[in-house]
């Protein structure tokens, strides 16, 4: 077994255009931390194993893994299994950490059990926007911990890349990745959290990690399947929360923001989105109960797109069309 820190995890699918510039971010970390790198190749047919093999040669910290196409959630179980760090942080082939980066969250995890850095978003239109807090600061108690995740959260709260983690728990509670491929990061994060006090997590609001958002990539395309995907996470967040009465309070609420989430991705991405589909989605849920525990912003948003569906879907579409 290594001697190691914290472990990087790191899936990799035909990712040769960036997987040097995701890899020069890491090795070139300096810390006093010892590091390793996992990055588990999902059956890549370009030249990522080549890039890879290559810096594994020069890098005796980084190990090449392969699975079969199984998908990313399956990549990243499979690095958790190989994981020898005390701590566990991820990446993806196509973003990078900032200088100083591990050394900010190794620092930062001392005498507890989650850290959440902020983010930097850049997309490849040149627009570059930043995450610095998370709204599950706010929280004072567990409850209101899981109920702000699930109603109000922001993308730096439910990726998995600006966080680390601790691998006993992870491995002590069997969290793994539920491989559908969609969402598995919120539910990894959801079952941590539930495994953990409000009070252990340490908020640092430096965006060190770097999210490259594509336009064009799969989150802004069409997927015919999206509804399935979102009524399923909806589904095993209701099996996960479901015996703890106080937080059933907050499921309408998260329900909504689910299918508001499939509403806006509908708007942009499917030419067929009209008003009739977009009342009938609505209708799926228990406004009274959801807009108690929904921000204002979020409240607003889905009586406007009941209220004024057609409106609703002209402005929203404006308002997005550049991204």
């Amino acid at each position: 077994m290594r001697n190691v820190d914290v472990s990087v995890v790191i899936p990799s699918y035909n990712s040769e255009k960036t997987i040097e510039k995701a890899l020069d971010s890491i090795v070139n970390q300096k810390t006093k931390y010892n590091f390793e790198v996992l990055i588990i190749d999902d059956g890549s047919f370009d030249n990522t194993i080549d890039i890879v093999k290559n810096y594994a040669k020069n890098y005796d910290n980084i190990y090449l893994f392969f699975q079969r196409h199984k998908f990313q959630a399956e990549a990243r179980n499979l690095g958790i299994e190989y994981a020898n760090g005390e701590y566990l942080m991820f990446a993806d082939a196509d973003d990078q950490y900032s200088e100083g980066y591990i050394d900010i969250m190794m620092k930062s995890i001392k005498n507890k059990k989650l850290v959440i850095s902020g983010i930097q978003k850049d997309f490849s239109n040149g627009k570059v926007e930043i995450e610095k807090n998370s709204i599950l600061e706010k929280s004072n108690n567990n409850n209101q911990l899981i109920g702000n995740y699930l109603t109000k959260n922001k993308e730096m709260d439910v990726g998995l890349w600006n966080k680390i983690f601790r691998l006993d728990i992870i491995k002590k509670n069997n969290i793994m990745m539920i491989n559908e491929n969609y969402f598995e990061d919120s539910l990894f994060i959801l079952k941590y959290l539930l495994n953990i006090d409000f009070d252990d997590i340490n908020y640092i609001s430096n965006p060190g990690y770097i999210l490259n958002k594509h336009i064009g990539s799969t989150t802004n395309s069409y997927d015919p399947s999206l509804l399935i995907k979102c009524e399923s996470y909806i589904e095993k967040v209701y099996d996960i929360i479901c015996d703890n009465s106080s937080l059933k309070s907050y499921f309408n609420a998260f329900k909504a923001r689910t299918y508001l989430f499939y509403i806006h991705r509908s708007i942009l991405n499917n030419p067929l989105w009209n008003k009739e589909k977009q009342k009938e989605i609505i209708n799926r849920i228990n406004l009274n109960d959801a807009i108690k525990n929904l921000s204002i912003k979020y409240s607003a948003a889905i009586v406007f797109a009941y209220i004024f569906p057609e409106k609703y879907i002209k402005v929203y579409s404006q308002k997005n069309k550049t991204f």
